[in-house]
C-alpha cells in the first residue's frame, strides 16, 4: 500500500508527475516559481557577495513528493519533457535507474533511507522522500492522546490558531500523554514551549503548521516551534512546520541580514537565534521524529546547549529561492549525546554544522554527536562545518554513511577554535568520517581542516565522487601548539581511484604527527 503524505492546497509540480507501485503520488513545488522567477532571483543573488551566488538557477526552488510503503518501491518519473540525461542521488545506491523517452524509472531498494534527489536535463532537483507507513498512529480519543482540535478553531489557516496551541500545550504538559494535531493547516505567529514536560507532540499526516510571515517592512522575527528548558519532550510525526521564508523574504520584501551585526556576534535581534522553524534550547531527552521542516527562514533545526537528542527520519526542504544564506541544515552548539539517523537536508547552507559562534547560548563544551544516513544537498557551503568561532572543546563527531551533493565549498570544514576564557588551548576530540560520500566535482577544497586542535581524523571508506575542479586542494593542517594525533586514510577513493599516497592527489598537510594511508 502506498500512503500519499502531500498537502492539500500545496502547489502541483509544472515538471514531474510521480507514481509508486503504479499508484499516482502528489508532487509540489516549494515554493512554487516557473522559469522566469528563478532566473530572476538568482540574478538578484548575484549582486550580493559571491559566496551567495546559485551555480544552477533552476536549483533555485525544489520539487517533491513524500511517500509511505513497506520494502523495495518501483518508482516512475514522468517529465514534461523528452529525458536526455539524468541522475539519481546517491548514486552508489544502485538503484538500476533507466529512461525511456519521458519516463525515469528506478527502484527505492528495501533499506533505510529511501530519500533520492533525482536531476533530468535542466530542470529543478526533485526530492523522491519514501518513509515507512506509521504502523501506531495516535487517534482522538484513543487511551493516553489529547485532541488538540478540542482547542482549534480554524483548521483552513484563516485565523492565527497560536493562543489555541497555547492552551493545548497547557493540556498536555507533564500529563505523560500525546497531543494530537490532527490534519489542517494551521496558521501560528510562533508556537513557544517553555519548561515543558514528559509529553509528545505529535503532527498528524496532513497537518501543517504555517508561521505568520511579515507585512512589508515589519521584519518581525519568529520560530516556529521553540521548545526552550523542556525534558522528556518529543515531537513525531509526518506532519511539517512551514516557515515561509520565500513569503516573508522574497514575496514580503524584508531583509534577510535584519538584526545582524556581523557574522560573529549573536544579538537578542540576529537572525541565527531568532527565526528558526524549529528551535530546541537548554533542554534535555528530545526526541525529533519523522516530520518535514520546509520553507525555513535560518537555521532550520537549530539545537543549542542539549543533552540527549535523538533526530530521526526528519526532512528539510529550504532550497535557495528561501533565503541567500544562514540556512544551514541541521545547527547544533554546546550539545551533548546527539544522535542524527536517517534524514534528509536540502537547504542554501552546510547541510550540518556544530559550534557554532551563539554566545547566547553556547556557554559549555560539546560532547558525542552521531551522524548516519543523512542525505545533504546544498548548492553553497560545505557538507559538514564544525566549530566556527567556537570558544569549547567540541568532543567527538562521528558521520557513518552520509551523503552529501552539489556542495560548492569542501566536503567537511574544521575551523581552528578560540582560546578558552582560562587562555587554555580548546580541542576536538576524534572526528571519524566512515562510510561516506561527497560530491567533488566543484568543491574549492577536497577537505579543509584550518589549524585545528584536533585528536584524530579518520577518514574510512570516503568517496569523493567526480572529477574535482583544478586545484582543489585536500588540505588538513593542525594547531602547531597540539599537532593532530593521527591522520588515517582507510580506502579512500577520489574520482574512482583509489588513494593509497597522499601524493596521488593535491595536498596540504601540516603540524601532523602521523600520516597513514592504508
Amino acid at each position: 500500500m502506498i500512503v500519499d503524505y502531500g498537502f492539500a492546497g500545496d502547489f502541483p509540480s509544472r515538471s514531474f508527475r510521480l507514481e509508486a507501485n503504479g499508484q499516482p503520488v502528489w508532487v509540489v513545488e516549494t515554493p512554487p516559481m516557473d522559469a522566469g522567477e528563478r532566473q530572476r532571483l538568482a540574478d538578484e543573488y548575484r549582486k550580493l557577495p559571491d559566496y551567495c551566488h546559485i551555480y544552477d538557477p533552476a536549483c533555485m526552488h525544489l520539487h517533491y513528493a513524500h511517500l509511505g510503503a513497506e520494502g523495495d518501491v518501483q518508482v516512475a518519473v514522468a517529465a514534461d519533457e523528452e529525458i536526455r540525461t539524468f541522475l539519481v542521488l546517491p548514486s552508489r545506491r544502485g538503484v538500476g535507474a533507466r529512461a525511456e523517452g519521458r519516463v525515469l524509472r528506478f527502484s527505492s531498494g528495501p533499506g533505510d533511507p529511501r530519500y533520492f534527489v533525482v536531476r533530468i536535463n535542466d530542470l529543478p532537483p526533485l526530492m523522491v522522500v519514501i518513509d515507512a507507513p506509521e504502523k501506531e498512529r495516535p487517534v482522538p480519543g484513543g487511551a493516553g492522546v489529547i485532541d488538540a482540535g478540542l482547542f482549534l478553531s480554524d483548521p483552513t489557516g484563516g485565523v492565527d490558531q497560536t493562543p489555541n496551541f497555547e492552551r493545548a500545550f497547557a493540556a498536555a504538559n507533564g500529563s505523560g500523554k500525546t497531543l494530537l494535531v490532527p490534519a489542517g493547516t494551521y496558521s501560528v505567529s510562533q508556537l513557544h514551549l517553555g519548561h515543558a514536560r514528559n509529553f509528545h507532540l505529535y503532527l498528524a499526516a496532513g497537518c501543517l503548521l504555517r508561521v505568520r510571515p511579515s507585512a512589508r517592512g515589519e521584519n518581525e522575527h519568529r520560530h516556529g516551534l521553540w521548545l526552550q528548558d523542556c525534558e522528556k519532550v518529543s515531537v513525531t510525526g509526518r506532519g511539517c512546520i512551514d516557515h515561509q521564508a520565500y513569503e516573508h523574504y522574497v514575496l514580503g520584501g524584508n531583509n534577510y541580514q535584519h538584526g545582524m551585526m556581523d557574522y560573529h556576534t549573536a544579538n537578542e535581534m540576529c537572525p541565527w537565534i531568532t527565526q528558526s522553524p524549529l528551535f530546541v534550547t537548554g533542554s534535555r531527552r528530545v526526541r525529533i521524529e519523522g516530520i518535514t521542516i520546509r520553507n525555513g527562514r535560518n537555521f532550520n533545526l537549530n539545537c543549542r546547549g542539549c543533552d540527549d537528542v535523538v533526530i530521526r527520519h526528519v526532512k528539510i526542504l529550504t532550497p535557495p529561492a528561501c533565503t541567500p544564506e544562514y540556512a544551514d541544515g541541521i545547527n547544533t552548539g554546546s550539545c551533548r549525546g546527539v544522535l542524527i539517523e536517517n534524514c534528509l537536508v536540502a537547504c542554501n547552507d552546510d547541510s550540518f554544522a556544530s559550534g557554532h559562534y551563539f554566545a547566547t547560548y553556547d556557554r559549555r563544551a560539546s560532547e558525542n554527536h552521531i551522524v548516519r544516513g543523512l542525505l545533504g544537498w546544498n548548492l553553497r557551503g560545505s557538507g559538514v562545518r564544525l566549530g566556527f568561532f567556537a570558544d569549547h572543546d567540541q568532543g567527538d563527531f562521528t558521520f557513518e554513511g552520509c551523503d552529501f551533493t552539489a556542495i560548492t565549498h569542501t566536503s567537511l570544514l574544521v575551523h581552528a577554535l578560540r582560546p578558552k576564557a582560562d587562555g587554555q588551548l580548546s580541542r576536538y576530540g576524534t572526528i571519524r568520517v566512515v562510510d561516506c560520500s561527497f560530491d567533488a566535482r566543484r568543491l574549492e577544497f577536497l577537505i579543509s581542516v584550518e589549524k585545528a586542535a584536533i585528536g584524530k581524523l579518520e577518514l574510512i571508506g570516503v568517496a569523493f565522487e567526480g572529477r574535482p575542479r583544478a586545484g582543489a586542494l585536500f588540505s588538513v593542517e593542525g594547531d602547531p601548539a597540539a599537532p593532530i594525533e593521527l591522520l588515517l586514510l582507510k580506502n579512500v577513493s577520489c574520482d574512482g581511484r583509489r588513494i593509497t599516497s597522499v601524493d596521488q592527489i593535491s595536498a596540504r598537510i601540516a603540524d601532523v604527527a602521523q600520516v597513514s594511508v592504508v
